[in-house]
């Protein structure tokens, strides 16, 4: 009986090892693939899908295989918290890719706060992770307003601009942007001569844009995102307005491309590198994690990645690095994601910190021009 009974333990101890090898590790997404943000939403959750496909052609982690569980939003805050409290209480998840959204991620922070989960955030605005001794659970994978920014108005010193106009969205990403403008314009010698806002419903700013004419401002920024941002630049074009044109990061999309038209040539846009890998040097450290996740995203979706495509890619596989090096265990995710030190991702090469949750380095960011119907660098 000893020897049955040993024998028996140590079958059982095998198909229990066998089990939880086999047993998935779960990633939660809050991805919109329906609704005004499903241009940015759906490329989020094609990234994130194409970085656990690879993972898992790896070996998955530790011989377990990586799941991401994505729930769509819709870019709703109400449906965003309704869905991190059903993944973080029901799923099993050991960390958060979040919305592209920056409205529906500040929405969901003290939700993931309590559950002591990391999420790492598409929304580009630096408010989600500030403070981050209160936000300790919510870090960022975009470039970030103030980061962008920095390369927007150095770009403008150089031009000789002195005083700028600005034209942004009525939401959290447009008052955000709105704010950092605000507080840093004067330390690059500049002064905002005019400010308009418009909502997210607006289908014409050509009221906004004329009082904007009117203050004669060197230079114009529209900070936006979705489809408002090309009404605005179509509007600008048909006002006859020549003073330089810069738009957020946000415009960096083949959707703005493709609805703003030939009126898009010429604006400035600031960005990841991911639409001008080609002409990056060969010594820059993202060239070859860029160009790999570029030949890889058209095989398996027949086009070129949108940068939150990027975005996204770069948060499950930070996630993923984090898990390795401690274990599906979500307080010590947390620190390992913290922990991170030059991680090349395709947005951005990230350093994280106690005091710094937004990651992406400066030399990450280049100016971006349109020509032609088509992104590339405007120096």
């Amino acid at each position: 009986m000893t020897i049955k009974y040993a024998l028996a333990s140590l079958l059982f101890a095998a198909a229990m090892a066998t089990a939880q090898a086999q047993e998935t590790i779960k990633i939660g997404g809050l991805l919109e693939t329906s609704g005004p943000l499903a241009s940015l939403g759906q490329p989020g959750l094609d990234g994130a899908m194409l970085a656990v496909e690879q993972i898992n052609a790896k070996g998955g982690i530790a011989g377990r295989k990586l799941e991401l569980v994505n729930l769509n939003t819709e870019g709703d805050n109400t449906k965003s918290v309704t869905a991190a409290k059903r993944l973080l209480e029901q799923s099993d998840v050991v960390g958060l890719v979040g919305p592209m959204n920056s409205g529906s991620s500040y929405a969901i922070i003290d939700t993931v706060q309590r559950a002591s989960t990391a999420m790492i955030s598409n929304g580009g605005s630096r408010g989600i992770v500030l403070p981050p001794q209160d936000k300790k659970w919510i870090f960022l994978s975009p470039l970030t307003d103030v980061l962008v920014q920095s390369v927007m108005m150095a770009d403008m010193k150089q031009r000789g601009v002195k005083n700028v106009a600005l034209l942004h969205a009525d939401s959290p990403f447009g008052t955000s942007g709105r704010d950092q403008l605000e507080k840093n314009a004067a330390s690059f010698g500049m002064t905002i001569v005019a400010q308009q806002a418009y909502g997210n419903d607006d289908k014409d700013m050509t009221p906004q844009l004329t009082k904007i004419r009117s203050a004669n401002p060197d230079a114009v920024i529209v900070w936006a995102t979705g489809p408002g941002q090309a009404i605005a630049v179509k509007n600008y074009r048909q006002l006859g307005l020549t003073a330089p044109l810069y738009l957020s990061h946000a415009a960096n999309d083949f959707n703005f491309l493709r609805l703003a038209g030939s009126a898009a040539d010429d604006i400035l846009i600031p960005s990841s590198k991911i639409y001008v890998t080609d002409s990056l040097k060969d010594g820059d450290p993202q060239k070859a994690v860029l160009s790999s996740f570029v030949r890889d995203y058209q095989a398996k979706y027949g086009k070129p990645p949108a940068t939150f495509a990027g975005n996204a890619y770069d948060a499950v596989n930070m996630i993923a690095e984090a898990i390795r090096k401690v274990g599906p265990d979500r307080t010590k995710i947390r620190d390992a994601i913290e922990g991170l030190k030059d991680y090349v991702g395709v947005t951005a090469v990230y350093s994280y910190g106690a005091d710094d949750h937004f990651g992406a380095k400066a030399d990450s960011v280049v100016l971006l021009t349109v020509k032609d119907g088509k992104f590339a660098l405007a120096h």
